[in-house]
């Protein structure tokens, strides 16, 4: 009996994680407005305590033609989100000792990443960095173990006017 009680702990605990590590990735996909954790956070002084336990936020950079949305996960890694006037996530950029999610930053366009990676897999290209330039996707991800950095955009999501080369320097 004591047995199967450690086991039904076992797995609540493992629920437990896995609900918890989902909760503290909650951040906007290429295509959709920036991430409401994220405004509700930089939008306040204080900020609500569920959001300042689970990620430590910067104010939102305003430019004339975007701003800019940086949150710093509770696993260490620095995602900022880059949104035009419209309201829209254009790019996203991360760095950090983990690897973001790229299927939540990427949304609709994971696919198309997924795909181009794969090719790339099958040609036996395993570990190297992940580099996708079509003209509906560009995504540069690089790194190692505690050393991750990238980028993504969606090209026709830009704001005339804006250089993304110099964006995402």
């Amino acid at each position: 009996m004591q047995a199967l009680f450690r086991i039904d702990s076992f797995r609540f605990l493992l629920l437990g994680l896995a609900l918890g590590t989902g909760a503290q990735q909650a951040w906007a996909a290429l295509g959709q407005a920036p991430s409401a954790q994220v405004r509700s956070a930089a939008g306040s002084a204080a900020g609500s305590a569920a959001a300042a336990r689970k990620l430590a936020v910067t104010p939102a950079v305003t430019a004339s033609l975007f701003t800019v949305h940086e949150a710093v996960l509770a696993s260490g890694t620095t995602v900022q989100e880059y949104a035009g006037t419209t309201g829209v996530v254009f790019a996203v950029a991360w760095r950090g000792p983990v690897l973001p999610d790229l299927s939540a930053l990427l949304g609709v366009y994971f696919s198309a990443f997924k795909a181009e990676t794969d090719k790339t897999r099958a040609l036996g290209k395993r570990g190297s960095a992940a580099n996708v330039a079509r003209s509906d996707l560009v995504v540069s991800s690089n790194g190692r173990m505690r050393g991750f950095y990238g980028y993504a955009y969606a090209p026709e999501l830009i704001p005339a006017g804006i250089n993304i080369d110099v964006l995402l320097e």
